[in-house]
């Protein structure tokens, strides 16, 4: 009887979800913001300076930027969501006078934009909007025009994840029903599309205005689609469906006018001959919980590494000062404290490039604290005029301060590497102190090294010896569990180009190492990531790094991170079960 009492119950609570909601639909969701609006009437030059859009002209680019005379389509939001062409010539669709009424909210209405095949707009993943989180609700609005019915079309869609065959969300035509649809990605993995009003004629605007609010305590969204004639007074009827979980999952994407998701040859739902205007984004973000992801929330992090002190653990992590869209800019390492994982405490800056001799001021690259007797010694990648390099520093605390123990004497430098087949090999140092006192410290970029350390924990104490490892890229985190040594680290899967997360084990820490298989896949955006695992209290922890989270409304990226963390679970006979990356991390899942 208990699947029959399950699935009555979720019609129940979908019913009462959807006259809960519906009635709100009319208004505005409290809490949404208007977060983009294409008007198609300005267009935003690359000093900053707005004109008109000109009449039968095309937004334009060169060398695969865009250019003058109409670089972006303006956001009137003033979020600076702007819209571009992409790639490196100027795109098919053109300005026109062609709009569904002759004024908005007050404003003249003088400029649609033209949709024609093989064109597209997008919003680029340096705008606000590509990070947004609006998994509690959201809402499309825009006024569309159709040339082609017999052609399955989308005019505007969020991309989806890579391997997904349907975007986050698309509004598009159906030729089959001949309507208006919104389809969204749903959290069990399906896509499913909504039609709504009557048969769409060709030639003649239509408004559409698709939304979804999320019912967080019964797990529910209720998804709706209003479609009305331009100038007409009320929509019709309004078409609702209500599905498990959230529909706007959250990872960074961008948006595209023009064709839908995943685009490219054979069919990419372009649209043929028609028109949009007057398209308005509006979200919401569920509310933050204790313990959720990113972790830390002052600053972009990245590289993580953690130590546990008795009842404390301390993060220690790269500050990505990366302007929007730049590359890579770490000029120090900031430390966070926690004695449940979920509350922290944050201790600023405790250790920066600068401090070290001969090192690029913006270079502090990953790291890992480790303790031995009453010192914390800070093992730190670096960068300078004669290449890469590590070194250590150490402090009478695990906050510090920290000082280089040997001022101009690296641990490592390039030329101790020379048979690495990348020219940054020696990055990315992790330090595991044995059972016996013998430290040892792995390291390595495309290979990877390992070197006996001196129980000085300064200096070394025995020849450097390649290791090698399955898929091996970077960032390894070594350490031990039940008598078995672990090697976790960022790996350059075949045919995937974001790093992912692999392992290898071992029963002697010198070898031979057995390959385990992939920890997890790539972030949710960025082309790398980076591990530490702990054990604290009884349960075992990953931390990593995305860059797909937006900070105080600023966009992330491939050098704009945040750290992030998951439980990590074992399967009895020590392999390392597959990790999911979540936005709840710890805060709603429990370690089994």
């Amino acid at each position: 009887m208990l699947p029959y009492i399950r699935r009555y119950l979720f019609i129940y609570l979908s019913f009462f979800v959807l006259i809960k909601l519906s009635s709100a639909y009319a208004n505005p969701v409290p809490g949404q913001k208007l977060l983009a609006y294409w008007r198609f009437e300005q267009v935003q030059h690359l000093n900053g300076e707005l004109s008109q859009s000109i009449k039968g002209n095309p937004l334009t680019a060169d060398d695969r930027k865009p250019t003058e005379p109409q670089p972006f389509v303006y956001d009137d939001s003033g979020n600076g969501n702007f819209l571009q062409v992409r790639g490196s010539k100027s795109s098919p669709n053109v300005f026109s006078d062609d709009v569904p009424s002759s004024e908005t909210a007050g404003k003249p209405n003088q400029r649609s934009l033209t949709l024609k095949w093989t064109g597209e707009c997008v919003l680029t993943m340096d705008r606000p909007l590509a990070y947004a989180d609006i998994q509690k609700s959201w809402k499309i609005e825009a006024s569309l025009l159709c040339n082609q019915l017999a052609l399955e079309q989308v005019f505007i869609c969020k991309e989806g994840l890579k391997g997904n065959l349907a975007a986050d969300v698309s509004i598009g035509y159906d030729p089959m029903l001949k309507r208006y649809f919104v389809e969204v990605m749903c959290a069990d993995g399906k896509a499913r599309r909504v039609p709504a009003g009557s048969a769409v004629m060709a030639g003649k605007w239509y408004d559409i205005c698709a939304d979804a609010v999320y019912d967080e305590e019964h797990d529910l969204t209720t998804l709706k689609i209003s479609v009305k004639a331009s100038g007409a007074k009320n929509f019709e009827k309004p078409a609702t469906i209500v599905v498990k979980g959230i529909t706007m999952q959250h990872h960074a994407a961008m948006w595209v006018v023009g064709h839908g998701y995943p685009g490219g040859f054979p069919n990419s739902l372009q649209v043929d001959g028609g028109g949009i205007d007057e398209v308005k984004i509006w979200g919401e973000a569920l509310p933050r919980k204790v313990g959720q992801n990113p972790l830390f929330t002052d600053a972009f992090t990245a590289d993580p590494t953690a130590l546990v002190c008795g009842d404390s653990v301390y993060a220690y992590v790269g500050h990505d000062a990366a302007s929007v869209g730049g590359w890579f800019n770490m000029p120090e390492w900031l430390c966070y404290s926690s004695t449940d994982m979920k509350h922290w405490k944050a201790h600023g800056s405790i250790l920066k490039a600068q401090d070290f001799v001969n090192a690029n001021s913006t270079a502090a690259w990953a790291a890992q604290v480790v303790k031995k007797g009453n010192k914390y010694y800070f093992y730190v990648t670096l960068d300078g005029k004669k290449g890469h390099f590590i070194t250590v520093a150490v402090g009478n605390s695990p906050t510090g301060p920290f000082k280089e123990a040997m001022p101009g004497k690296p641990l490592i430098t390039d030329d101790m590497t020379n048979d690495s087949h990348r020219p940054n090999a020696d990055i990315d140092p992790t330090v595991l102190i044995d059972d016996d006192g013998t430290p040892w410290m792995f390291w390595g970029n495309g290979d990877c090294y390992m070197v006996k350390l001196n129980q000085n924990m300064v200096e070394l104490d025995g020849p450097i010896t390649k290791i090698p490892f399955r898929n091996y890229s970077e960032g390894p985190w070594v350490f031990k569990r039940n008598g078995l040594y672990y090697n976790v680290y960022a790996a350059d899967a075949p045919g995937v180009q974001a790093e992912q997360i692999c392992y290898s084990t071992a029963t002697k820490i010198t070898g031979p190492w057995v390959y385990g298989g992939l920890v997890t896949g790539p972030a949710k955006y960025g082309f790398t990531i980076h591990p530490a695992v702990i054990a604290f209290k009884n349960k075992w922890y990953f931390f990593y790094h995305d860059g797909s989270y937006a900070l105080d409304g600023t966009p992330g990226g491939d050098c704009r991170r945040s750290v992030c963390l998951e439980y990590l679970d074992f399967y009895q006979n020590g392999q390392i079960k597959p990790v999911a990356l979540t936005v709840q991390g710890i805060n709603s899942v429990k370690q089994k």
